[in-house]
C-alpha cells in the first residue's frame, strides 16, 4: 500500500508563519486610502512603473499577448503575424494541472509531445515532440533546444537536456516553437521550448504551497516578488523529495531562483541567479517477463546521477529609439554531473559475481555574450520589424570514466569490490558563433511575409589528458533560411463570419546539427564505446541539417472556443544514430545515416467556457521513417546486421497522441478538474526493421480538485493514473544476462495510480 507522510521543512514553516503574520496584519488596513508614501510619482498602486503598460521587455507583463520570435525575447510578433503552429502557455496554466514538473506537464498539456521514461525517474525522462528528442542521456540524439531567459541551456558536451536544472517554480510563459527555425540555433531540428522566468513586476506578492502523498513524496515551494520605484525583486525555492515507487529509486531536488531587476521608460536590467543540488536515482527498462511477474521489478541497481548548477544571467535592453530597442545578456553557466551506473554484459550472471561500476564526473562552464538591434521603423506606412543579431558562447568540458569491479547481490543490487580506476579524462571545447537577421513586412494589414537567415559555426575540440589518442578538432558552418507567409482572409474581404479571428500560414525552414564531442570520440566501428563511458580516437562525422515545411490554420469563434490545425514534414540529411556493436547491447558507435523524415499533423482546442470552465483537446499524429537503406546493429547475437528499408518506422517514436482536460468550478470555491493522454503502440528502441512486436498503447487518467478556503489559502488534491493502468512509455531490445542471455524487450514501466494533496498560500 502506498504510504502518505505530509512534513513542513523548517525553513518553510519560519517563512510560511511570518508571512501570514504580515499579510494578517496587512489586511486589516488594505481599504485604506494611499498616501503619497505609498504611490511614489509616476507610480501605480502596485507599486510597478507606468511605462509597464508599453514595457521595455513585454514579456514581463502577466498576460503575454505576443509571441518571441527570437531567444532573446524582450519584442515580439503578434500572434497574426507567425507562420508557424507555436504553443504559448502561462504559469497560471501550469498551476492548474498540478504539474510536479516541467517535463509532466509538457506531456500531459503540449501538442505532439509524449515521454520515454528511459531512468523511470519523474525529472529524467526523454521529451519527444514531433519525433525530435531532448533527453538528459548522452547518446541519445537530440533535436530540440531549450532555453531560459534567452540562455541554451543544452549542455555543452553531448546537448543534453538536464530538466532538474531548470526551476518550474519561477517560469512565468513558455513557447514551442516548431520546426527547424534557425534563429534558435544549434540542435532546432524539430522545435525550440522558450522559457521565460518572473520577475517582481510581473509576478508581485507572496505564494507558497506544500504537498505530500505516496511513496512519501514531499514537495515545498515558496516565492516572492516586489517592487519599490524603478527597481524589482523576486525569489523562489523548490524542494522535491520522493522514495520512489520501484527500488533503489529515490529523488531529492533542491532549486533556487532569484532575480533584480531595474526599470524605466527606455532601459530594463535584469540579473538573475539560478542554483540546483539535486540526486536523483532511476533504475531504468526491465526485462518484460520481470515486469509481468512484478511491475515494481527491476533489472540492475543503481543509477545514480547527481547535478549541482550556478548559473548567472546579465540581461538588459535599451530603447534607443521609440522604433530602435538594442537588448543583450551575458551569462555564466557552471554545472557538475556525477553518475555511478550499474552495468553488465557477462555470460552467465550469477549472484555474488560479474558485475561492475562505471563513474563519470562531467564538469561544465558555459560562458556567452548574445546581442540584437530590433527595428520596427514602417517602411511606407506598411509595419516591418528587422531584427539582427549574433552571438558568441564557449563550452568547456572536464570530463572523466572511472570503472570498477562489483558484484550482484541477490536484489540485484551492486556491491564494488575493488577501487576506481581511471579510464578516460579530457579536456573539451564546444565554441558556438553565429550572425543573424530576420524581417518580418506587413504587405497589407492581412498578409504579412517573414524570412530569416542564421550563420552558424561550431567547433568541438578534445584534448587528451591521458593520452592523445583523443585530441581533435573540427569545426562546422553553415547559413540556414527561413521564408514564411500569413494570411488573414477576414480582415482582407470583411468577411461576417462566426469567426472572429482567423489566420492562415506557409513556412519553410532549415536548421543544423553539429556534432558533438561525445559523437566525435565514438565514431569507429572496429574500436566500439559503451556509452556514456568510453572514448577511442575515431574519424569525423558529417553534420545533421534539417528542412521543414509547415502549413496550417488557426483561430477562434470567441474565448470559449479556440483551435488550431497543422501539417508538416521535417527531412533529416546525415542522421546521427548510436549504433550497437555486433553481438553487444552495451557497445556501439556513432555513424551518420543518410536521411530520415518526419511528417504528421495536429489538432489543437480549447476555451474558457461558463465563466470557469478551461478545458482543451489535441491530436497529434507523427509519421517517422528512414529514407534510406541502412545497415543497422541492434546488438543481439542474431542477426549481427540489420537492413533497415526506406519506409521502417523510427522506434520509439509513438504515431498518435490524443489529450484531453478540463477544469471547472462545480460548486462555489470547489475546482473539479482531470486529464486524459493516449499514446498509441511503439517499436522498440532497436527494432530499426519493425520485426518485434511493439510497446502497447496506454492511457492514463489524472484527477484534480482544489478548495478555496479564503482569497489566500487554497486546498488542493490529485490522483495520477487512477485506473492503475500497468503501461510502459518505452522499450528497447537486449539481453537477459541473468537468463542465458536471452534476447528480449527491455520496458520502461509507467507510475501505478498515487495520491497527493497539499495546501497553498498566496498575496498578490
Amino acid at each position: 500500500m502506498n504510504s502518505f507522510s505530509f512534513k513542513l521543512k523548517p525553513w518553510l514553516a519560519v517563512l510560511l508563519l511570518s508571512q501570514i503574520s504580515t499579510h494578517t496584519q496587512a489586511a486589516d488596513i488594505i481599504t485604506q486610502p494611499s498616501t503619497s508614501e505609498d504611490t511614489a510619482p509616476g507610480k501605480k498602486q502596485n507599486d510597478q512603473p507606468e511605462s509597464s503598460t508599453h514595457p521595455v521587455d513585454i514579456f514581463e507583463l502577466p498576460e503575454v499577448e505576443v509571441i518571441g520570435n527570437t531567444p532573446l525575447g524582450t519584442t515580439g510578433l503578434e500572434s497574426k503575424k507567425i507562420s508557424g503552429n507555436v504553443q504559448s502557455l502561462e504559469d497560471e496554466e501550469i498551476t492548474r494541472h498540478e504539474a510536479f514538473g516541467l517535463t509532466d506537464f509538457m506531456n500531459r498539456r503540449l501538442e505532439s509531445v509524449n515521454i520515454n521514461d528511459t531512468q523511470n525517474n519523474p525529472y529524467q525522462p526523454d521529451i519527444s515532440y514531433r519525433g525530435f528528442t531532448a533527453s538528459p542521456l548522452l547518446g541519445t540524439p537530440i533535436g530540440l533546444t531549450v532555453y531560459q531567459d534567452g540562455v541554451r541551456v543544452n549542455e555543452p558536451f553531448g546537448d543534453t537536456v538536464n530538466w532538474d536544472l531548470i526551476p518550474q517554480v519561477a517560469i512565468a510563459s513558455m513557447e514551442v516553437v516548431p520546426g527547424s527555425n534557425p534563429l534558435f540555433g544549434l540542435n532546432t531540428l524539430g522545435g525550440a521550448l522558450s522559457l521565460r522566468t518572473k520577475s517582481g513586476f510581473s509576478h508581485p506578492g507572496f505564494r507558497a504551497q506544500a504537498s505530500g502523498g505516496s511513496y512519501d513524496r514531499q514537495n515545498y515551494q515558496a516565492e516572492y516578488g516586489g517592487s519599490k520605484s524603478n527597481f524589482d525583486w523576486y525569489i523562489a525555492g523548490n524542494v522535491f523529495d520522493d522514495k520512489g515507487w520501484r527500488p533503489y529509486s529515490p529523488t531529492n531536488v533542491n532549486q533556487t531562483f532569484g532575480k533584480i531587476g531595474w526599470e524605466n521608460d527606455r532601459t530594463d536590467v535584469d540579473l538573475s541567479f539560478s542554483f540546483a543540488d539535486n540526486n536523483m536515482q532511476g533504475v531504468g527498462p526491465t526485462p518484460q517477463n520481470l515486469l509481468q511477474q512484478n511491475w515494481n521489478a527491476i533489472y540492475t541497481a543503481p543509477d545514480v546521477t547527481k547535478n549541482t548548477l550556478y548559473f548567472f544571467n546579465l540581461k538588459g535592453s535599451h530603447k534607443l529609439t521609440d522604433e530602435l530597442q538594442l537588448t543583450g545578456n551575458v551569462y555564466n553557466r557552471n554545472s557538475s554531473s556525477n553518475s555511478l551506473n550499474s552495468n553488465t554484459e557477462c555470460n552467465p550472471c550469477i549472484i555474488d559475481t560479474n558485475a561492475s561500476f562505471q563513474s563519470t564526473q562531467t564538469k561544465q562552464n558555459g560562458t556567452g555574450v548574445n546581442l540584437q538591434l530590433t527595428s520596427d521603423y514602417k517602411i511606407h506606412a506598411h509595419d516591418n520589424q528587422l531584427v539582427v543579431g549574433g552571438g558568441y558562447n564557449v563550452g568547456d568540458t572536464h570530463y572523466s570514466v572511472a570503472t570498477q569491479d562489483a558484484i550482484f547481490t541477490p536484489t540485484f543490487y551492486e556491491v564494488a569490490v575493488n577501487p576506481l580506476t581511471t579510464t578516460v579524462k579530457i579536456n573539451g571545447q564546444s565554441t558556438y558563433s553565429n550572425i543573424f537577421a530576420t524581417n518580418t513586412f506587413s504587405v497589407f494589414d492581412w498578409l504579412h511575409a517573414n524570412a530569416s537567415l542564421n550563420w552558424m559555426q561550431a567547433q568541438v575540440q578534445t584534448i587528451d589528458q591521458i593520452g592523445t589518442e583523443l585530441n581533435g578538432k573540427d569545426t562546422y558552418a553553415r547559413v540556414n533560411p527561413s521564408a514564411g507567409l500569413t494570411f488573414n482572409p477576414l480582415d482582407a474581404f470583411s468577411l461576417k463570419t462566426p469567426l472572429k479571428e482567423l489566420t492562415t500560414y506557409f513556412n519553410y525552414n532549415e536548421g543544423f546539427r553539429a556534432p558533438t564531442a561525445v559523437e566525435l570520440s565514438c565514431a569507429n566501428p572496429d574500436a566500439p564505446c559503451t556509452l556514456p563511458n568510453s572514448f577511442v580516437s575515431d574519424p569525423p562525422l558529417k553534420a545533421v541539417v534539417s528542412h521543414t515545411l509547415e502549413v496550417g490554420a488557426r483561430g477562434k469563434f470567441n474565448e470559449a472556443l479556440k483551435w488550431n490545425f497543422a501539417l508538416y514534414q521535417t527531412q533529416n540529411t546525415n542522421d546521427i544514430l548510436f549504433v550497437n556493436s555486433p553481438g553487444s547491447v552495451i557497445n556501439g558507435y556513432f555513424r551518420n545515416v543518410g536521411g530520415t523524415q518526419r511528417q504528421g499533423a495536429e489538432l489543437g482546442l480549447s476555451g474558457l467556457a461558463l465563466k470557469s470552465l478551461n478545458w482543451y483537446l489535441s491530436y497529434g499524429f507523427v509519421d517517422a521513417t528512414y529514407q534510406t537503406t541502412e545497415a543497422l546493429s541492434n546488438g543481439l547475437p542474431l542477426p549481427s546486421t540489420n537492413t533497415v528499408a526506406p519506409g521502417s518506422k523510427i522506434p520509439s517514436i509513438p504515431q498518435n497522441t490524443f489529450k484531453f482536460g478540463a477544469d471547472y468550478e462545480v460548486f462555489h470555491n470547489w475546482f473539479f478538474g482531470g486529464d486524459l493522454q493516449y499514446v498509441s503502440s511503439q517499436y522498440a528502441r532497436g527494432d530499426d526493421q519493425n520485426i518485434h512486436p511493439q510497446i502497447p498503447d496506454y492511457k492514463v487518467v489524472n484527477l484534480n480538485a482544489r478548495y478555496v478556503v479564503t482569497k489566500n489559502i487554497e486546498l488542493f488534491a490529485m490522483g495520477r493514473n487512477i485506473f492503475d493502468n500497468h503501461y510502459a512509455s518505452f522499450g528497447q531490445l537486449g539481453q537477459n544476462f541473468f537468463q542465458n542471455n536471452q534476447a528480449t524487450t527491455f520496458m520502461g514501466p509507467g507510475a501505478p495510480a498515487t495520491g497527493y494533496a497539499g495546501i497553498r498560500v498566496h498575496w498578490d
